[in-house]
């Protein structure tokens, strides 16, 4: 039933959205529907469990709580005034914004594993910054919700650690996951790094003109306080990750409670902030505009926190439907050639990440997923590595990926239109990349006697 229903809920979604050109709030809280309605006698409690679970989540206030910042962040101008710091530096090189953007979530994905956290904190800053550099709305949230799964395809990360703790992956060790997940990240990385090339030769980007590049000592002069936005997220990765916040847990007695902090609720609450206090001389002198700017602004946060809310409650109740382990049974059944296999497993790990996390992915059909690899003679290293590039996609997957919706909204952009983009662009070559990794075609590093 949990197959059925992950059926049930991208053809609703697909069809409301695309052919009947609903809005796709509309088209996933029909999704919703449909999905408890394949529980059958039991679709009231599925879906009273799914409710209250979307409702709870983070994901849904964060969205919404990114769309304020980003209002916020435009009515007081700083964000221009960033993007002209920026310009300067960078604005002769064309495409910059989205190379840096790139490289930043490779950077955050370092250092945290949250594809959610790392699509909001990198696109709260470089998605505006795109578009004042010549790329679409689209483009721009497309990047950085493909670039999310870098949280997942570098180390370390809760859903490397899960496939660790599995019985399957006895035979390999933490040292040499993490060494092999550099390396396939790396290849990741510079896979994307292409993915940007391209755009901006096929988007026609453009170097900044000479003439609308201001010297950068000038610039530092007129927004010199504008790079504060980034203590917004500096601040939140610092006391939750790293050695400031090991320093904090094990010395001071608040440390427990500030490592537990969640980065993407607290990211845009501390830009908010941030952004009024270095904005207020501009709202004072121009609340007209601030005020028009909330009001035109005020429908996405139904659309962006509707949206968010039904694609985690579908989620909830395809998980309470067996989504997982359906699958992890008819994979460990099949006898197929390693080739083939590497493939089926791709397929099967993308389709269950679309849905769930990649950690509740990873806990679903981490195991077999892992002895089926194994059983066709992959090194057990590489099959975690395989399995994590895949479960990367977890934010790129239409139509759930939560990183998805957050950098559609931060960039005001449609999501159905990003769809295709991130399917061809992310989720396919992905699971190619790994196919290459698992054929041994791209070489990783596997630590002897892991």
């Amino acid at each position: 039933m949990g197959i059925i229903a992950l059926f049930v809920f991208i053809a609703i979604t697909v069809l409301v959205n695309v052919l009947l050109k609903r809005n796709i709030a509309e088209a996933l809280l029909l999704g919703l529907l449909g999905v408890a309605l394949v529980g059958g006698s039991d679709a009231l409690n599925l879906l009273w469990t799914g409710i209250t679970t979307g409702m709870q989540s983070e994901v849904t206030f964060a969205g919404m709580a990114f769309v304020f910042m980003g209002i916020i962040v435009q009515a007081t101008g700083l964000i221009d005034r960033l993007v002209t710091i920026l310009n300067s530096i960078f604005g002769r090189l064309r495409g910059g914004a989205a190379y840096v953007s790139t490289l930043s979530s490779a950077m955050m994905g370092l250092i945290a594993g949250s594809t959610a956290g790392n699509s909001a904190t990198v696109g709260s800053v470089t998605i505006p910054w795109m578009k004042e550099t010549g790329w679409s709305s689209t483009r721009a949230a497309t990047l950085v919700a493909g670039n999310s799964g870098l949280g997942v395809a570098l180390p370390p990360n809760s859903t490397m650690f899960i496939l660790l703790a599995l019985p399957a992956a006895a035979a390999s060790s933490s040292s040499s996951v993490y060494i092999a997940l550099i390396i396939a990240g790396a290849y990741a990385v510079l896979y994307r790094l292409g993915v940007v090339f391209l755009w901006t030769k096929t988007d026609k980007i453009d170097k900044t003109p000479k003439e609308d590049i201001v010297p950068l000592k000038k610039a530092f002069a007129d927004g010199w306080s504008s790079p504060s936005i980034f203590l917004g997220i500096l601040i939140p990765v610092a006391i939750t990750i790293g050695p400031l916040a090991t320093w904090l847990k094990e010395s001071t007695p608040v440390g427990d409670a500030l490592s537990s902090i969640s980065i993407i609720v607290w990211v845009p609450i501390l830009i908010t902030v941030i952004a009024l206090i270095e904005g207020g001389g501009h709202i004072r002198r121009n609340f007209a505009r601030f005020q028009t700017q909330i009001v035109k602004d005020l429908p996405s946060f139904a659309t962006v926190g509707i949206s968010l809310f039904a694609a985690l409650s579908a989620a909830t109740i395809m998980e309470e439907l067996g989504l997982g382990p359906q699958l992890s049974d008819a994979l460990s059944s099949w006898n197929l050639p390693k080739w083939v296999m590497l493939v089926v497993v791709g397929v099967i790990t993308v389709i269950v990440a679309t849905p769930l996390s990649s950690t509740a992915t990873a806990a679903a059909i981490g195991s077999p997923a892992i002895a089926a690899l194994v059983s066709v003679g992959i090194d057990p290293t590489i099959a975690i590595i395989v399995i994590l590039l895949c479960t990367s996609t977890e934010g790129a997957s239409p139509p759930i990926g939560a990183p998805l919706y957050l950098s559609a909204a931060m960039a005001g952009a449609n999501p159905t239109k990003m769809f295709v983009p991130l399917i061809v662009y992310f989720v396919v070559p992905m699971i190619v990349l790994a196919w290459l990794v698992g054929m041994g075609f791209l070489p990783v590093y596997v630590l002897p006697g892991a």
